[in-house]
């Protein structure tokens, strides 16, 4: 991994500068997957979709943003949200309005995966809040029925979320050959028979 000269981002509300990181070349040397499709590749770090302001705490899309780089050697600043963070942002986004499909698909892929992060790959039986549930919940069927069209896929976000039955019709009713998607399905069955939400390491 070799960093590059930092990303400036400017907040649309009140125009504090901030500067993130961004790569000059990068490799997926230790990259991890899970199962809800988060790829974590410690040698290809990648700055959040979403910022923070950190002068008025408004939230942003970077992707938005004229692209500008600083004269600094590197930052090493992701701007990563918590899930208390990125409930707040969410809730102003979808309150404004977001440019398009693709925006809103990979918000709302955000938010899924930030609550898998708070609530199973970085805690331990930690108790789910009932109105966070709710969220992840309904944010998921927004994602099946509009972003996800990989069966396979389709099951385990149900799992995620609760809906055991349906994952499992889903999965009864695919055929797969693939060795390793097989053992993919095989670990979701595991799963749907304990009534396990967690979401899982594939590799």
């Amino acid at each position: 991994m070799i960093p590059g000269p930092p990303q400036i981002l400017t907040c649309p509300y009140c125009g504090t500068e901030k500067e993130v990181m961004s790569l000059a070349s990068g490799n997926t040397f230790g990259e991890v997957i899970w199962s809800d499709n988060k790829r974590i590749a410690p040698m290809l770090p990648e700055a959040s979709y979403i910022q923070k302001c950190p002068h008025c705490g408004k939230y942003y899309i970077k992707e938005r943003q004229k692209v500008k780089y600083g004269k600094e050697l590197f930052s090493f600043e992701l701007g990563l949200l918590t899930f208390p963070e990125m409930k707040e942002a969410f809730a102003q986004l979808s309150e404004e309005g977001f440019l398009d499909e693709k925006e809103e698909k990979k918000v709302r892929m955000e938010l899924h995966h930030s609550y898998n992060d708070f609530y199973y790959r970085n805690a331990a039986n930690k108790e789910i809040n009932d109105d966070d549930k709710r969220l992840f919940h309904d944010n998921g069927i927004w994602l099946i029925n509009n972003f996800i069209t990989d069966n396979v896929m389709k099951a385990e976000f149900y799992r995620e979320i609760g809906e055991f039955k349906i994952a499992n019709d889903i999965l009864e009713s695919v055929e797969v050959e693939d060795a390793f998607l097989k053992q993919i399905v095989s670990q979701i069955k595991d799963r749907l028979g304990e009534n396990d939400c967690r979401v899982f390491q594939i590799k």
